[in-house]
């Protein structure tokens, strides 16, 4: 080997030993996603890589473990393993802000967990991606996302059908030591490697927004049934029931329609029509209870109210409707003469005379002037002041005759 061979290997060696390996982004790439996703410290302080059959797969599945299985260019699935000391991490953070110390615990990875734990798979591969160096690497560690949730290892073998598979184990300290996991990620090897066509290639983008439990949840499919109306119909009709029979239902049950879950709990009411040639159900907006009531006539304007203009009447059952008769002037019969109240007891002359009263006392001598001596002369009394003229009265209306009754 001549000079010039030499420098050139020690010098791709020195560049190799400086690349951005597997191992070092992993570890670059997990602590800085922890941290801007879910403020939550994760250090990678181990990591082991081999390459192992298709056939072998199960043997690397760990207990107890999330199964998530991982979308990627058109026929290559990869897998991942996050072990449920990190998935129980994961999910406190987002819903509680906070790690707890670990217990023992048989629960079964649901996928709920599987959708709480997608963000950090997705950016992992997004961002490890963008700064590998070799490209092998690259063409092996592709930015791959979450594709579905594997209930058993026996799914997740199946799913993953490639001859050979790099299995990455990347052992994870939790929370400055609370507790560690291991997470195993299956990739499958290429038949020819080559520069996968993507737009990661460049400087890495900026940190996403945290990621919370509302978009997680909202990730989520939820079933519901739009009941239009509900009837009691004798078990013998619906036995009779055949391709073609039609059950007749109220015309007022489009406008009434109840958006009920599997168990059959109401959750909101609207009216069945159609939008773009397609059945749609417009949603009534919800009440909000909380609200104060506002009760002044000045008010009206504020308390959004709509303008009633009118009330569909339901079917009553062919029943006429009642209205108030018009008896007008109605004519009373004269009344019938009273008859004379009877005489009181002790009255006239059947009573007898009346009982001689008792003397009274002789009264007392007045002492007066004497006989012949005049009277004090009184005060001069003041003229009283002339009355004014008063004003006429006005005249009373007449007034009309009262008819009896």
């Amino acid at each position: 080997m001549s000079v010039l061979q030499r420098k050139a290997q020690a010098g791709k060696q020195e560049h190799q030993a400086r690349a951005m390996t597997v191992a070092k982004a992993m570890r670059v790439s997990l602590a800085k996603l922890a941290n801007d996703l879910f403020d939550m410290p994760l250090v990678v302080i181990g990591f082991t890589r081999e390459r192992i059959p298709g056939d072998e797969i199960p043997g690397v599945v760990p207990d107890n473990a999330l199964l998530v299985l991982l979308d990627g260019p058109p026929g290559q699935t990869a897998g991942a393993c996050i072990g449920p000391e990190l998935v129980r991490a994961l999910v406190q953070q987002q819903t509680t802000g906070r790690v707890t110390a670990p217990v023992v615990s048989d629960k079964v990875p649901t996928p709920t967990d599987a959708a709480l734990c997608a963000p950090m798979l997705e950016a992992l591969f997004q961002r490890t991606h963008a700064i590998l160096e070799i490209p092998a690497d690259r063409a092996l560690l592709l930015p791959y996302r979450f594709g579905a949730h594997a209930g058993n290892a026996r799914l997740f073998d199946l799913a993953l059908g490639a001859r050979e598979f790099e299995v990455l184990r990347l052992t994870v300290d939790i929370a400055g030591g609370v507790a560690q996991s291991v997470v195993t990620i299956c990739l499958p090897v290429p038949d020819k490697a080559s520069e996968p066509l993507d737009d990661t290639d460049g400087p890495v983008s900026a940190p996403q927004p945290p990621a919370t439990l509302e978009k997680a949840v909202m990730r989520l499919t939820a079933d519901l049934t739009a009941v239009l109306c509900r009837r009691k119909v004798p078990l013998s009709v619906i036995s009779s029931l055949a391709v073609g029979d039609v059950i007749s239902i109220p015309s007022e049950a489009f406008d009434e329609v109840q958006v009920c879950t599997l168990a059959g709990d109401v959750l909101a009411a609207g009216a069945m029509g159609q939008l773009d040639g397609y059945r749609a159900l417009q949603l009534h907006p919800a009440r909000d209870e909380t609200d104060q009531p506002q009760r002044r006539s000045s008010d009206r304007e504020q308390l959004d109210l709509p303008d009633v203009q009118h009330v569909r009447r339901r079917d009553t059952g062919g029943l006429p409707a009642m209205a108030a008769p018009d008896i007008g002037e109605v004519d009373l019969p004269d009344l019938p003469d009273l008859p004379d109240l009877p005489e009181m007891p002790g009255s006239g002359e059947a009573a007898g005379a009346l009982p001689d009263l008792p003397d009274l006392p002789d009264l007392p001598d007045f002492a007066g002037p004497e006989e012949g001596e005049a009277l004090p002369d009184l005060p001069d009394l003041p003229d009283l002041p002339e009355p004014g003229e008063l004003p006429d009265l006005p005249d009373l209306p007449d007034l009309p005759d009262l008819k009896a009754g």
